[in-house]
């Protein structure tokens, strides 16, 4: 295992069931593959900069990134949109 997947989530979307890391009580294992409680198995990609789960990936807007940054200037600056 290296040192990324133990320090993050596989899916950065903290809405999202797969909001967890290897070392979390109940996850076997780790990788870029994750398995859904409903038996869906998904990969992992990175995403405006986090990695995130394909389904949260394929569903992620850069309006998702201004509210995860806070304000537009700063979002601005994290998409590297001229102002």
């Amino acid at each position: 295992m290296i040192g990324l997947e133990k320090e993050y989530p596989f899916c950065s979307n903290p809405d999202c069931q797969l909001y967890v890391r290897a070392r979390d009580p109940g996850v076997i294992g780790s990788g870029n593959w994750a398995e859904f409680t409903d038996g869906r198995i998904v990969g992992r990609s990175i995403y405006s900069g986090l990695y995130l789960c394909d389904v949260c990936g394929r569903e992620w807007h850069p309006v998702e990134a201004f509210r995860l940054v806070g304000d537009v200037e700063s979002a601005m600056r994290y998409l590297a949109v001229p102002t």
